[in-house]
């Protein structure tokens, strides 16, 4: 028992004392009435009295709290709860809650912190990271964020993380560039490259802008789209129990050579490689160039650098060869947060993380965000979103990214598809990348039956 449970256990048995005091008293005021009515006015008000200045001075006295709350780097998302955070201590004065920045969304940040046994109190997962982190988490269940929101991430039957968002995938634009080459918005794949092809032929913009010095940057080409192409929610379950997933034909191969056609003919510029994501914003943002790739979460970004979306537009990435086939996008939740089941503040974390979603709360975060609500009962104001979805629509594809196997399998095999894509703009021949995958995934795969 620390010394914060110790304090409490002594109040409350203070409090007990000093009711059973009053109780005593009470009796031996005498059998009459005004005996019985000087006990219940005086004495039992003296002790209910003391038990409330009791919890006060817990409430006074209560020991400082220090919650860490870790996030990757996705800027307002940092704004918004390091500020947010200053008025739940306004709300609790003995509690503050750091916001950490993690360098990265991968997980390789934290599966150091994972290693040394210092996790974090409550930190951001991806989908894909929970079985890495599983033993770690603290079961969420009871808590009002699980039990009222949409997508909680189950692991073995267990909630271990709740969402704060749900988001689609979306190919951004601009209007104004679109009208001045007279183009139109791509209905399949092969109208997507031939509209890079007309915006190079221009010589005016950059087609797609990519900053590729980040290879996470090609996550909506190689990392979902083969997902998407499948049209199978559990194409990664899938792949596990398979030795050669990235074989010629495969839908990571389709991709594949999407990512090397962008490449070979500069649709993202002369050297995207050299690019940062930062840059290849920056470059989209003042229009030198008329499209990028991103997840719904890039909007609140640009609104706060450009403060306008009047020359803005998003379609989705339309992974199909035929207006035949269903035109689909995928859909996710994100920026689970768990909690660290080894925190020394365990019952603060789980208060702190209802807090999170409370309709106190959620509503403007969600709304400043501009993704989808998860929590059941509240919905955030998405105009842009709304106007361009009816226009440019399509069907969400929601995945399932927990799958054990393949957690497993893709670990032993050090898969990454980003730096795969990264490989390809490179110029490593595609036959060469999917061997060396497939060499590494059959291993992993007879690894892990």
């Amino acid at each position: 028992m620390n010394n914060r449970q110790k304090r409490r256990v002594m109040l409350a048995l203070m409090t007990l004392l000093l009711v059973l005091a009053a109780a005593l008293s009470g009796c031996s005021g005498g059998n009459g009435n005004n005996g019985a009515n000087a006990g219940n006015g005086t004495t039992e008000g003296s002790a209910n009295g003391s038990a409330n200045q009791a919890a006060d001075d817990e409430a006074d006295n209560a020991e400082p709290v220090k919650l860490k709350l870790a996030m990757w780097d996705t800027k307002t998302d940092l704004d918004f709860w390091t500020e947010k955070v200053k008025a739940y201590t306004a709300i609790k004065p003995n509690v503050t809650v750091e916001v950490e920045k993690v360098p990265d969304n991968s997980g390789q940040y934290l599966k150091v912190r994972l290693a040394a046994g210092d996790l974090p109190d409550l930190f951001f997962l991806k989908q894909n990271h929970f079985q890495i982190y599983k033993d770690a988490l603290l079961p969420l269940d009871e808590l009002d964020a699980a039990k009222n929101n949409k997508y909680p991430t189950k692991i073995d039957g267990k909630v271990l993380g709740v969402p704060l968002v749900s988001f689609a995938e979306f190919v951004y634009y601009h209007p104004s560039i679109f009208e001045e080459l007279n183009l139109a918005v791509p209905q399949t794949m092969p109208e997507f490259m031939a509209l890079m092809e007309k915006i190079k032929a221009n010589g005016k913009y950059t087609p797609l802008s990519i900053g590729g010095k980040d290879n996470w940057t090609f996550y909506p080409l190689t990392e979902f789209g083969p997902h998407v192409l499948s049209g199978d929610t559990g194409y990664l379950a899938k792949i596990a129990k398979e030795k050669a997933p990235f074989a010629a034909g495969s839908t990571f191969d389709t991709i594949a050579k999407i990512v090397k056609e962008i490449a070979d003919k500069k649709y993202a510029g002369p050297d995207a490689l050299s690019i940062s994501f930062d840059q290849s914003t920056q470059q989209f943002e003042a229009k030198k160039a008329a499209m990028i790739a991103l997840g719904q979460w890039y909007y609140a970004s640009y609104m706060e650098k450009v403060k306008a979306d009047d020359d803005l537009a998003v379609f989705p990435l339309p992974f199909r060869n035929a207006t035949s086939e269903k035109l689909t996008s995928l859909t996710m939740s994100d920026m689970n947060v768990g909690i660290n089941k080894k925190s020394e503040s365990v019952e603060e974390a789980k208060a702190f993380l209802d807090w999170m979603f409370s309709p106190e709360v959620y509503p403007e975060y969600i709304t400043k965000v501009q993704q989808f609500s998860t929590v059941n009962g509240i919905e955030s104001d998405l105009p842009f979103f709304n106007k361009w979805t009816a226009a440019n629509p399509y069907e969400p594809f929601v995945y399932d990214g927990t799958d054990a196997g393949y957690a497993k399998v893709s670990s032993a095999a050090q898969y990454d598809p980003k730096l795969a894509a990264q490989e390809i703009f490179a110029g490593k021949r595609i036959d060469k990348v999917e061997s060396d995958l497939n060499n590494k995934w059959a291993k992993a795969v007879e690894a892990n039956p």
